[in-house]
């Protein structure tokens, strides 16, 4: 059985040394804006940028857009006269911090390990910087970024951590694989914990081998770990009240990633007739989230003895012509559905209700919970679904 494995990168896979690390490049990047802004006020603007970055829950808002909101306007800065600035020092600037930081030549054997038994592979690293950080750090660890399935930056992702739904991003972004996932990484609170939360394995790598009680070592033994590892084929997947709400909140993130990224043409392409395209399960998801499981959360907060009753949904593709609409709008509409769906569900767990049984003309009884959970398997079905479509297309 094979693995999904998420990386952690500073001291992790490099050694960043960011005691170093951080003070060498805001000294560099407060130079280059010099002319512009002192470079006091320009690293105090970037700390409240970041900060808003960390306290977003809004998987509509991409962090690169959310750090401009905040850093620009309150500097007196335009965004797009600073584009040059900026591009020259992440060419020119920021490749002389290599010499702060450390290579782990561990790190390479690891990964090429982990390639030759054919692991899916990602960066799930702090996304606070921008797409050329990253991927430069990813080389200076003599790594090929290509080699991982994406690397989470501020230009590609929604969340930060430790909030659990960075990491349903990053699982999401992977298709949520069958296979168990696992991660690997240097902060007990910003790595680990978060991900321990789904039910996932992780491993510490923690020199020192001080700490809790639970897999950790160096980066040399992080091999024999997921060697055990593989031969366990059960599903760690948590499906608790939190985990669920975190899904929730992730699976349009992921969509927008997905509709910025690929080109319409693509998103409207069929391997078959039998087959939907990517744009036919962004509709499937917004009108199911739209018309069925929204107005669900509505009744059970009305009156949750009311039986629940299930459309007929097995027409609605062909019927509303999904595959000829436009996806922008179907992830409109599932974003705006699914965040009053979150605030729906959030209330019925604040009225202690999330535990009541309800009655489904579909699924007999069960728990509000298990109707919570049940809406996130649905997710994880058609991401996985779209992502093996995008992988092949």
């Amino acid at each position: 059985m094979t693995l999904t494995v998420l990386f952690d990168l500073d001291d992790t896979l490099l050694d960043t040394n960011m005691e170093e690390f951080f003070p060498a490049y805001f000294d560099r990047l407060g130079q280059a804006f010099s002319s512009l802004v002192e470079p006091s006020r320009l690293i105090r603007q970037i700390e409240i940028a970041v900060q808003q970055m960390n306290a977003n829950r809004d998987p509509g808002r991409l962090l690169a857009d959310i750090f401009s909101d905040y850093f620009y306007p309150a500097l007196g800065l335009d965004e797009e006269k600073c584009k040059g600035i900026i591009e020259t020092f992440y060419r020119q600037e920021f490749p002389k911090l290599r010499g702060v930081t450390r290579q782990k030549p561990e790190a390479k054997d690891l990964v090429d390990w982990c390639k030759a038994q054919n692991m899916t592979l990602a960066i799930a690293t702090n996304p606070l910087f921008p797409e050329p950080a990253t991927q430069q750090r990813i080389e200076w660890a003599e790594l090929d970024p290509d080699d991982f399935v994406f690397f989470s930056t501020y230009n590609n992702f929604h969340f930060t951590k430790p909030n659990p739904s960075y990491y349903a991003e990053c699982l999401g972004r992977l298709g949520w694989p069958e296979q168990p996932a696992v991660m690997v990484g240097d902060n007990l609170s910003h790595d680990l914990l978060p991900v321990q939360k789904f039910g996932y394995p992780t491993f510490w790598v923690n020199p020192e081998n001080e700490g809790p009680n639970q897999p950790q070592g160096t980066l040399a033994e992080v091999q024999p770990w997921l060697e055990a590892l593989m031969a366990d084929d059960h599903d760690h997947l948590n499906t608790n009240f939190e985990v669920s709400r975190e899904i929730m909140r992730a699976t349009p993130a992921v969509l927008d990633s997905w509709l910025r990224i690929n080109p319409e043409a693509t998103l409207r392409d069929k391997p078959s007739l039998a087959e939907w395209s990517p744009v036919e399960i962004f509709w499937h998801l917004a009108e199911i989230e739209n018309k069925v499981h929204l107005p669900q959360w509505q009744s059970l907060l009305s009156d949750h003895n009311v039986p629940l009753i299930a459309p007929d949904t097995s027409q609605w593709a062909d019927d509303l012509d999904y595959q000829s609409r436009d996806p922008l709008e179907a992830q409109t509409l599932f974003l705006e559905s699914r965040k009053s769906s979150i605030a729906y569900i959030d209330e019925l767990s604040m009225r202690g209700l999330s535990g009541s049984s309800v009655q489904h003309t579909v699924f007999g009884p069960m728990k509000i919970e298990e109707l919570i959970a049940f809406s996130v398997k649905h997710d994880r079905i058609h991401l996985r679904q779209c992502s093996q479509l995008l992988a092949h297309l």
